[in-house]
């Protein structure tokens, strides 16, 4: 596809996505007389489909690392090479699904946590009692054992001795132990992922808020601001690789 060709595609996906969020926010305040965007934008509502979800997440992780010790533990003892190579690579395949469910559970649990967090001043002057709900408590309880877990896992399947709060020159020695396929493998898709961050989804949610912010009362000026310090960051932080291999 030419250069030509890609501009026009991307304008007219940018297009076409807006005109079909303003026509669904147009089409609800319109054909629903008692419609309420408070009601369908409830924090509390989000946040319940969160711990819903990680009612399902957290068990799942926990599987896994389970599935990736019984792995491994077999592929220690395994002597035919055939097989030994087949059980290693489902015990770091394992071991990666893991760690991804539970970064996806971190996420939800910040969110479920912090999520529609206010103002404290006026709770702390009165004698209103702060209320912790006990599932909050228990979701933040998983998170510390999930990251207990994967971090105990990923040292005895690796063999890597990596600390609990490991610095960033801990981490780079960390990938750096990998071998050269699976590191070529994370290359790659890091950098799509940045590409796709930079590209594709900052730009569609700038879209989605702005959306948002015009059809509906949402106050999307912090999501705006927040969606800015990312889109500067990951590109100023380029800065670094143009600094180190084109001195």
């Amino acid at each position: 596809m030419s250069t030509k060709k890609r501009i026009l595609r991307n304008i007219g996906i940018f297009i076409l996505a807006a005109i079909l969020g303003g026509g669904v926010v147009g089409f609800i305040m319109t054909h629903f007389e008692h419609f309420s965007w408070p009601t369908v934008l409830n924090v509390e509502l989000l946040k319940n489909i969160g711990r819903a979800s990680l009612i399902i997440l957290y068990p799942v992780t926990f599987f896994l690392l389970y599935q990736t010790h019984k792995v491994h533990g077999a592929y220690q003892r395994e002597e035919d090479d055939d097989k030994s190579y087949e059980l290693y690579r489902q015990t770091f395949k394992t071991l990666e699904y893991a760690t991804i469910l539970y970064n996806i559970s971190y996420a939800l649990t910040l969110f479920t946590l912090f999520g529609g967090v206010s103002y404290l001043g006026p709770l702390l002057r009165s004698e209103i009692t702060i209320h912790i709900p006990f599932y909050d408590i228990a979701l933040f309880l998983a998170l510390i054992l999930g990251q207990i877990l994967v971090l105990k896992t990923t040292q005895k399947v690796r063999q890597y001795k990596l600390s609990a709060m490991p610095t960033i020159e801990e981490m780079k020695d960390y990938a750096l132990s990998y071998d050269e396929g699976e590191l070529q493998a994370h290359y790659e898709q890091s950098f799509l992922t940045l590409f796709n961050l930079n590209q594709r989804l900052i730009p569609g949610l700038y879209v989605l808020l702005f959306i948002l912010g015009v059809g509906t009362p949402m106050q999307v000026a912090s999501g705006m601001i927040v969606l800015t310090i990312i889109f500067v960051y990951i590109n100023a932080e380029s800065y670094q690789a143009v600094k180190r291999y084109f001195k």
